[in-house]
């Protein structure tokens, strides 16, 4: 995997080996000339990965550069689907076929287990990420500081890395303070790496008081999502990982389509504008009554 997304895998219980490429860096020296430094990093993975004497592989990206790496890890059967992208092919020797009954990516990843007698049932609750005790610290410690304890919260996300996924800033402003008018909810926006001022523009914008979190690594993150009884926001990673952490999860979707891309949780809601999906859907057309309503709903419905 890659070095920016190696902390959600990082101590899973169930994981023996976790093998990280820096790829981004690898490209950068391609770019620039530097094919020794780049060829560097991608042979130290493929010793790395040789080391462990894999039997089976299984591509679930279906992409030239996951399919290589599977190649290499010398396992003889090499699991993909059949519907192949960027030469995959090349590189797998079981190609399975997914129906339109596997409409959802995790169900689609799921059918790739079905030749090794893997047995799941839909929205199995995941293993929540782990968080070792000095993360949890941290943010155990902000939470006591800051949030008060008979308060429900909600985790608000206003980020996504296109511009076209996004709500509306004063929308989740409005949202806000809807939610603590009306069922006295605190809520934490949330932020990455650059959106320090997006988070301040929602708070600004709102008439009630918001909290803005601390800087967070991902495995922090996670553990807040974890103390918090609803995340709100666009389709974008933390949605998931909020999902993932037991937390009821309402992702707002314009020209991505829940069906295929949602939260893999039962306690989820996905609100997307009320045309039918196309990729030209305007996250502007989802209103804050049908925002308030689905984090109600949620709420109501949270143990």
């Amino acid at each position: 995997m890659e070095t920016k997304s190696q902390e959600v895998v990082l101590n899973h219980p169930d994981l023996d080996h976790v093998h990280v490429w820096n790829r981004k860096q690898a490209s950068r020296d391609f770019l620039n000339g530097r094919i020794g430094s780049a060829w560097s990093e991608v042979r130290r993975v493929i010793d790395e990965i040789h080391a462990v004497d894999y039997e089976v592989a299984i591509d679930f990206q279906n992409l030239l550069k996951s399919g290589f790496f599977a190649w290499q890890s010398g396992a003889g059967l090499r699991i993909g689907f059949s519907r192949l992208r960027e030469a995959n092919f090349l590189f797998t020797n079981l190609h399975i076929e997914v129906g339109p009954d596997a409409r959802h990516m995790v169900r689609r990843y799921l059918k790739l287990l079905e030749p090794l007698n893997v047995s799941y049932s839909d929205h199995e609750p995941a293993i929540p990420i782990f968080v070792p005790p000095e993360k949890k610290s941290a943010v155990d410690s902000w939470f006591s500081t800051n949030v008060s304890s008979n308060r429900r919260v909600v985790a608000l996300n206003p980020a996504s890395s296109l511009a076209r996924k996004r709500w509306p800033v004063e929308r989740f402003a409005q949202t806000a303070d809807r939610l603590a008018d009306q069922l006295n909810v605190a809520s934490i926006l949330i932020w990455g790496p650059g959106e320090e001022q997006l988070v301040e523009s929602v708070s600004r914008q709102m008439r009630t008081s918001a909290l803005i979190a601390p800087p967070t690594t991902l495995k922090e993150l996670a553990h807040l999502f974890s103390r918090c009884d609803l995340y709100l926001g666009n389709d974008t990673g933390p949605l998931h990982l909020a999902a993932a952490m037991d937390c009821s999860a309402l992702g707002l979707f314009g020209p991505s389509d829940p069906e295929r891309v949602g939260p893999w949780t039962t306690r989820a809601i996905a609100v997307a504008p009320p045309q039918p999906f196309s990729k030209r859907r305007r996250m502007e057309d989802i209103t804050v009554d049908q925002v308030v309503a689905a984090a109600s709903q949620l709420l109501e419905d949270r143990p």
